[in-house]
């Protein structure tokens, strides 16, 4: 009966869109929830200054009765490209470092060690994800990662900089020139930062972000510093199950300015609120320009974001690919529409049901 329900909604939902009401999307996002046995998700659609629909369902860990609110913390993963990469955009605007500036001439002292290929690497290499650093997006890749000792996160990110300066190339990228999402990539980036800023990247999520946006964002796995956060889940020796606070899959923080930030639907609205408004050329706090070049500026792959078309509309995107949560925030410009989907499970399911719930909240707002 309840499979029938699901369908009778999605029927609904995708034959007359305009008469879809938040309850019956909310049904509907449960029922993509339910095919895909995900615990739970939250979503939301906004423009560039109110929210049109948002909701939650689900529940925050497995085999729980702990629903899922709107305003829980999630682990966005890759989508945090897109913080890191708003940041270097306020400093370049400020003048305090360049586009072309190069990543040897603020660490000359890496030049004699570091493979000849890197030598002209630039922070827009580095954030575009045009560059032969190799990717570490696997959980193999990130085992690797030697020891690294430091006083200062900046000094630790400073020490992984130069031990991926001495790795052979991502070989594929060499030939294909294809874009491929580097992790250390961004995490070089952030040492570009840091060192021209004298503070940390976490200081300068604070300065830049947390302040000025009024909102909190938080590092690594939610759960870990709060019991009552959604789990994150995943499958391990053909068992789907939660992580808990003592999970082996332990995030590792000098690559959080690539990976692990952790917010709420609400904050992560404010933010892509903020990139909305920017783009329209409404009060953000970076110019127009910025925010186009930063969504669009390069083919395909900007800077933090994904670029393209729908329906002949400006579309820009990031997929959050994470082990534990996966997410999708998405951009339609000149519709002044912004979606954002996240879920707390990392498996193809979870990442299946965020995409199929983005599309179904795409093919409706687009035609309201």
């Amino acid at each position: 009966m309840r499979l029938l329900l699901n369908k009778f909604y999605l029927l609904i939902f995708l034959l007359v869109p305009f008469v879809v009401c938040s309850q019956t999307l909310r049904d509907i996002a449960d029922s993509v929830r339910l095919s895909r046995g995900v615990p739970g998700l939250v979503y939301a659609v906004f423009t560039s200054d109110s929210i049109l629909d948002q909701g939650a369902c689900g529940v925050r860990k497995y085999r729980t009765k702990d629903s899922i609110r709107i305003t829980d913390c999630f682990d966005i993963g890759l989508n945090t490209a897109a913080f890191t990469s708003y940041i270097a955009a306020k400093m370049v605007e400020e003048k305090k470092i360049n586009w072309d500036t190069k990543l040897l001439d603020i660490f000359p002292d890496f030049k004699k060690k570091a493979f000849p290929v890197y030598k002209n690497l630039t922070l827009v290499d580095l954030l575009s994800n045009r560059t032969v650093v190799p990717l570490y997006t696997e959980l193999n890749d990130l085992s690797r990662i030697p020891n690294i000792e430091g006083k200062t996160m900046s000094s630790k990110r400073r020490q992984f900089t130069m031990y991926m300066l001495t790795q052979k190339p991502f070989l594929d990228n060499f030939v294909s020139k294809k874009i491929a999402f580097s992790i250390p990539a961004y995490v070089m980036a952030a040492s570009m930062l840091e060192k021209v800023a004298g503070k940390k990247w976490e200081g300068l999520v604070n300065d830049y972000i947390n302040i000025p946006l009024k909102v909190t964002i938080k590092y690594g796995w939610p759960f870990m510093t709060d019991s009552t956060a959604p789990a994150g889940h995943w499958t391990q020796g053909n068992y789907f199950h939660a992580e808990g606070a003592d999970t082996w899959v332990r995030p590792n923080p000098i690559l959080y300015p690539a990976h692990h930030i952790s917010i709420n639907l609400q904050d992560y609205i404010k933010f892509m609120q903020e990139n909305l408004s920017g783009l329209l050329g409404k009060t953000a706090h970076l110019k127009k320009e910025t925010f186009e070049f930063l969504h669009f500026g390069l083919i395909d792959y900007a800077l933090g974001w994904n670029n393209g078309a729908l329906d002949n509309y400006s579309y820009s995107f990031h997929e959050g690919l994470s082990f534990l949560y996966n997410c999708r925030a998405v951009i339609i410009k000149e519709k002044n529409i912004g979606i954002v989907v996240m879920c707390n499970s990392g498996d193809s399911d979870g990442r299946g049901a965020v995409l199929n719930l983005t599309r179904i909240l795409e093919s409706h707002y687009l035609n309201f």
